[in-house]
């Protein structure tokens, strides 16, 4: 159990202090470097079609080195600043050849190095390391030289910029990265910066960029001018949101708290949750309701904020929320749309087919209660001879209820929340698994081979696996609940309770990002995120990313549930029950 606690682990964020800096690299010649610290002296003003694609270029270069070039893992080199000193030779470059020549010499000055020819990889490989876009970046026969003997250079397991955490949870660290926090709104090179620095650590470290929208090296093409034309911290940090939503993982955020963005949102929100159903948001809970003062009740149809319809603002704030899919994208959207700027707003809505207006108290939005209250209940209770299990409350020890549960003629497992106990699902599968089932496979990167995914032994697998040896297991159904809050260890969680015969899933489509989430990448200006970094997939290596926990038997809410207050998703699930 203590090693199943600990591969658990790998569905969790890393912690912060992973991520402090090592002793070892204090005196680091990178470290010594200050040049740029007070900004990076470049204007990148009415660039030509062949700088901008210059830039993209070098882009993908300075992250490939960064990586792959034994020098910059040894720390002799400040990147970023080398980023800095390369721009304006590159935009100097008047023919493809001079540019040519420019990356050329560059490289040279990094030194030499040994190589390995032939470089042994260890598990299966689910993805190599893709660089098509050498021979399609008209690059001369010299430079193609040279980076192909980058490729096979020898290296360590650890650089200066990124190392495994360790062998249990083998996510990327990505180290010295300076935030650049006073930068509220970085210079044209800084921002620069920041879209390579993501775009590098994302094209080698996701195991997931070949199941998002479009090829990641088509976003590096596209948000080149867009970071370039960010006019002001805010639009800086909007651009960087709108970029990292291009992920489409769940996982990924930026903190909506940030002050620019508490600018953008708003610091006041009325006391009430709402859940977006067909496209619209809909009152969930309103506080107010409950202590008698005239505003929104559940069930009411917001139609427009302030004289704006609700669609325009949605097309205004839905992209620069990061999510798997869409009705997660719109749960993240939820918790943040109704927040303005005024202790005042004015609401258009509908309530049983007749549009209404009224006028909103706002609360500052980090000192209200605008979510419905939890039940009393400790997370176990029977329901018509039924068990029910809310996992992310249970407060009570699951040997004490199982005698209970195990009598009953169905169980009901509610996963719409992230499990607490982590073990839930593999505490309770001790009772509902005749043997052992595997639960899925899990691939990881390589710090030596950056780019490279490789299945997890099959060794390391078997602690995963849920169930052990048991004559005479529960017999009856076990059903289990999902939506879009079924997230990470909670989708695994399901997955591996679907593992079991007679194991119904019901509900909606889960959040689709499985699997652990590094240490946050920073970028220039203060701000950070972070993304799923192992690769999740069933035991036959169908996905799970943006996918998610697909239901046996789907429920899609109504507006008249939310307004008579019904779990609609739990009724299905007793009404399955003979």
């Amino acid at each position: 159990m203590k090693k199943l606690l600990m591969l658990l682990l790998l569905f969790t964020t890393i912690k912060a202090t992973a991520q402090l800096e090592n002793p070892v690299d204090k005196d680091k010649k990178a470290k010594l470097d200050k040049t740029f610290i007070e900004g990076s002296k470049i204007k990148l003003n009415n660039l030509t079609s062949a700088q901008t694609r210059s830039l993209i270029t070098l882009g993908k270069l300075w992250g490939f080195l960064k990586y792959y070039h034994p020098s910059v893992a040894k720390g002799d080199y400040n990147w970023d600043f080398e980023l800095f000193r390369l721009i304006p030779k590159v935009l100097d470059a008047k023919t493809n050849n001079d540019r040519n020549e420019v990356f050329s010499n560059w490289i040279s000055s990094l030194g030499v190095f040994k190589t390995i020819e032939t470089k042994t990889v260890v598990g299966n490989v689910k993805y190599n390391p893709n660089f098509d876009w050498f021979n399609k970046s008209g690059f001369s026969k010299k430079l193609l030289n040279q980076l192909n003997l980058i490729k096979k250079a020898d290296r360590t397991t650890e650089s200066y910029y990124v190392k495994m955490y360790n062998t249990e949870t083998p996510v990327a660290i990505f180290k010295n990265e300076d935030a650049y926090a006073s930068f509220k709104y970085p210079d044209d090179g800084y921002r620069l910066l920041a879209l390579f620095r993501f775009w590098s650590i994302y094209e080698y470290f996701s195991p997931y960029k070949n199941v998002i929208d479009k090829p990641w090296i088509n976003v590096l093409e596209e948000y080149v001018p867009k970071f370039l034309l960010a006019k002001d911290e805010l639009d800086y940090k909007l651009t960087a949101a709108a970029f990292i939503a291009e992920t489409k993982d769940s996982h990924s955020d930026i903190s909506p708290y940030d002050r620019a963005f508490i600018e953008f949102y708003g610091k006041f929100k009325p006391n009430m949750e709402i859940v977006f159903i067909d496209n619209l948001p809909v009152v969930k809970y309103s506080n107010d309701e409950i202590v008698g003062i005239n505003t929104l009740k559940k069930g009411d149809v917001i139609q427009s904020i302030n004289q704006v319809s609700v669609t325009q603002l949605i097309k205004e704030k839905l992209p620069y929320f990061t999510a798997s899919n869409l009705p997660t994208q719109y749960r993240k959207l939820a918790s943040q749309f109704l927040r303005t700027n005024d202790t005042l707003m004015r609401v258009t809505y509908s309530r049983n087919g007749k549009i209404e207006n009224t006028t909103l108290k706002c609360f500052p939005y980090n000192r209200m209660n605008y979510r419905a209250p939890m039940p009393a209940d400790s997370g176990f209770k029977m329901i018509n001879n039924i068990a029910y299990f809310n996992v992310g409350r249970i407060k009570t020890k699951l040997k004490s209820v199982i005698p209970q549960a195990l009598k009953a003629k169905a169980i009901i497992i509610d996963m719409r929340t992230y499990p607490n106990p982590t073990s839930f699902a593999w505490d309770i599968g001790k009772y509902l698994f005749q043997k052992p089932m595997d639960v899925a496979k899990y691939t990881q990167g390589s710090v030596e081979t950056p780019g490279l995914f490789t299945y997890m032994s099959d060794e390391y697998m078997a602690n995963v696996k849920i169930g052990e040896n048991k004559d005479a297991p529960y017999p009856g159904k076990v059903i289990v609940l999902v939506n879009e809050e079924t997230q990470s260890l909670a989708e695994l969680s399901a997955m591996a309770l679907s593992a079991r015969p007679n194991t119904i899933i019901v509900g909606s489509q889960t959040a689709g990002a499985d699997g652990t989430v590094g240490m946050p990448v920073t970028f220039p200006g203060g701000i950070s995120t972070g993304f799923t970094q192992i690769g999740v997939y069933y035991p036959n290596g169908k996905e799970t990313q943006r996918i998610g926990i697909v239901p046996d038997f789907k429920v899609k809410l109504t507006v008249n549930g939310i307004k008579e207050g019904r779990d609609e998703i739990l009724e299905k699930a007793i009404s399955l029950v003979p």
